[in-house]
């Protein structure tokens, strides 16, 4: 395997789900505000108490800038 050159940078920073990334309106489940979900329990529940204990509630301010 040959080894990584100085001049490329890590593009793929893949830290996890956030907490706003598990809202019930990107849910394919959800019906919208009248409907509501259509499962009984939480499809991501498992997801939403992983990024509250490592504390992922919301991202920084530009997160997605190459400036990083």
């Amino acid at each position: 395997m040959k080894p990584k050159k100085q001049n490329v940078r890590n593009v793929n920073k893949w830290q996890g789900y956030y907490l706003e990334d598990t809202d019930c309106q990107y849910c394919l489940y959800y019906k919208g505000k009248k409907r509501g979900c259509t499962l009984t329990a939480c499809s991501c529940e498992d997801i939403k108490n992983d990024a509250k204990a490592k504390g992922r509630i919301k991202r920084k301010r530009g997160f997605n800038s190459w400036d990083m």
